[in-house]
């Protein structure tokens, strides 16, 4: 009999449940706590060509602590992360049930009640995951799973986020690293995906398990991801003419190319899904958010985005500045960044007025947007530009700096135009202030290209990063590696044209 593995001392590996580029999942057993579980083992040996070991085996271990966070029925629960034997490996709570992909293959197409109840509770998950500011990336039949008592569970948050962002997950072989059938166009053309991605990938799974078959189907990755860029959906009702009015209109709004032409978060996906449900719907009370029977007339709804309180103010002993940004620095170095937001939270909550707090303000900005608390990071980088810019001894290159970090919020959130025009205001005023030849202005046009790819004007991008390419090669040569990644991705973008 073959010896079964032990992950970390503790997790025996009982049977093979997926396989995947990377890694495998397995069913296994926790010797310690005597439960089953699910292991999910990631072989860096097994990344694509080129990455980055230290920079993958870093994402993994900030996805692992951010998928840890989302507490939501809907979600498996993480138990602990780590590596084994040059692995990376994720042990999180084992699911019994099917995937979706088989549900629809036995029961294709499935009615229209079943299909809207899956996709509201998916809504859900994704309405949880995205005010921590945590994006699926990858929503695909495989990765939902419907229990006996019809729940439905998502799996794999965070994990395509360890492949490394670029304009497009193209390979050279014309092979993609996600899943075209349900890939956004932003996703495909700039590789980084936003809440309103997951949505486009919602719309995706909704019209399948209402016809039957994906949106569009082609035998090549390279044109399935051209489908999704340039051609309309078929209407559902085209296809069935029992499927509601409003929902299939609500397929084609997820299914826009624009990503600000999509609905607005899951929460009004939600909405506009409810009056489909099967059972009572009644109107929910005004202002009763602890109110015990909400579960019971609006099930599994989620809970409504809402602006972070400002801290208290703590009753421990004040430290000074200088050693609070000091420990801070030290827990952001060890990847412990909610803590370090709590910490630099509660310093501020101490302080009066942002003249002498600039530099904490800083941190805390910075420590928020590498935990992936974007929308917070946000509101923070655009008072922090607004305030210094109106100081008395204005800091131009640090105005520029909270400008630059907010647009980049922006790109996370899924504000494509807001941060390409903020990206273009700001290399307007940078133009005025640094040489045409600066590093920091190659790198606002390079953003600004890869915004208008992910918007859809692959052709304006292109001719933008063209340009910008001429400009690298006069100044660093034909053979410098950011020259060369830039012909990459202008390859890519070309592909997708042609």
């Amino acid at each position: 009999m073959t010896q079964r593995r032990t992950v970390a001392g503790r997790y025996e590996l009982t049977g093979p449940l997926g396989r995947g580029g990377m890694g495998e999942v397995w069913a296994g057993y926790d010797q310690r706590l005597d439960r089953p579980v699910a292991v999910k083992l990631l072989r860096p040996s097994s990344s694509p060509p080129g990455t980055d070991l230290p920079v993958l085996a870093a994402r993994f271990s900030r996805e692992s602590r951010l998928t840890a966070r989302l507490e939501h029925r809907g979600v498996p629960a993480v138990f602990d992360a780590g590596t084994d034997s040059g692995d990376l490996y994720l042990v999180m709570q084992l699911i019994a049930g099917h995937d979706l992909a088989a549900v629809i293959a036995e029961r294709s197409p499935l009615p229209v009640p079943w299909a809207v109840a899956i996709a509201a509770q998916i809504t859900t998950v994704l309405g949880a995951a995205h005010a921590i500011s945590l994006v699926h990336r990858d929503l695909k039949p495989r990765n939902v799973m419907l229990s006996t008592d019809g729940t439905v569970t998502v799996l794999d948050f965070g994990v395509a986020a360890l492949l490394e962002p670029d304009v497009t997950k193209l390979t050279t072989t014309g092979e993609t690293l996600g899943s075209p059938a349900y890939m956004a166009p932003e996703q495909a053309l700039r590789g980084a995906a936003s809440p309103r991605s997951d949505l486009y990938a919602l719309g995706c799974l909704l019209h399948e398990m209402l016809c039957g078959e994906p949106v569009f189907l082609a035998d090549l990755p390279l044109a399935l991801l051209q489908r999704h860029l340039e051609e309309p959906p078929r209407p559902l009702r085209r296809l069935r003419a029992d499927v509601p009015e409003p929902v299939e209109r609500l397929v084609l709004d997820l299914l826009a190319k624009d990503p600000e032409q999509r609905p607005t978060d899951a929460e009004e996906v939600y909405e506009r899904l409810l009056p489909h449900l099967p059972g009572p719907v009644a109107a929910s009370a005004a202002g009763t958010e602890m109110d015990p029977t909400r579960p019971y007339r609006r099930p599994l709804a989620p809970v409504r985005s809402r602006p972070t309180a400002a801290p208290t103010a703590p009753t421990t002993p004040a430290e000074a500045p200088d050693d609070v940004r000091r420990r801070a620095a030290e827990l952001v170095e060890q990847g412990r960044f909610t803590q370090a937001s709590e910490l630099l939270g509660e310093a501020l909550a101490r302080e009066d007025g942002p003249a002498e707090t600039g530099p904490l303000h800083l941190d805390l900005a910075s420590a928020l947007l590498l935990g992936g608390d974007y929308r917070r990071a946000l509101a923070l980088y655009q008072q922090l530009a607004g305030d210094l810019s109106e100081s008395a001894t204005a800091d131009a290159e640090l105005v520029a700096h909270c400008r630059f970090q907010a647009a980049l919020c922006q790109v996370e959130i899924g504000e494509l135009t807001a941060a390409l025009d903020r990206f273009r205001s700001l290399l307007g005023d940078e133009r005025r202030r640094l040489d045409e030849l600066d590093p920091e202005l190659f790198e606002l046009r390079r953003q600004i290209g890869v915004l208008l790819a992910s918007t859809g004007d692959v052709r304006g991008a292109l001719a933008e990063l063209e340009d910008l390419q001429g400009d690298l090669e006069g100044v660093l040569g034909r053979d410098d590696p950011e020259v060369h990644d830039l012909g990459t991705i202008i390859d890519r973008l070309r592909s997708l044209t042609e």
